[in-house]
């Protein structure tokens, strides 16, 4: 081979390397560090949303008045430790509102409110 062919292929394999491989090593760990950070953030936003869908359903599902969301350590209800309650609120023959348990997440509670409505 030339040397002018020689010059040629080295440039082009110059040319031929990506801008990754050129980056040095602490911003190629900089970069996988905020695209993994980056996939977290967006699996909670996926589901808040999620959560946010559903609690829009089961309101929807409930409309007999406001659906509250309860994070505490003590069930009132069942005396249980539990993380959360989800509470539906309505309106009784004396126009007093009361508040009775659906579930322990918003999926239970959807799956209650059509057996928890037919008792009231």
């Amino acid at each position: 081979m030339s040397r002018m062919n020689v010059k040629k292929k080295m440039e082009l394999s110059y040319v031929m390397e990506s801008y990754w491989d050129m980056l040095p090593k602490e911003i190629k760990d900089y970069i996988v560090e905020l695209k993994t950070s980056q996939e977290t953030i967006d699996k909670k936003l996926e589901r808040l949303y999620q959560e946010k869908k559903d609690f829009g359903q089961l309101h929807a599902k409930w409309g007999l008045g406001p659906i509250e969301v309860e994070r505490h350590e003590k069930c009132s209800v069942c005396h249980h430790q539990h993380l959360r309650a989800v509470h539906g609120f309505y309106l009784d023959e004396y126009h007093v509102m009361q508040k009775i348990f659906l579930g322990f997440d918003l999926k239970q509670a959807m799956s209650r409110v059509h057996h928890v409505k037919s008792f009231l």
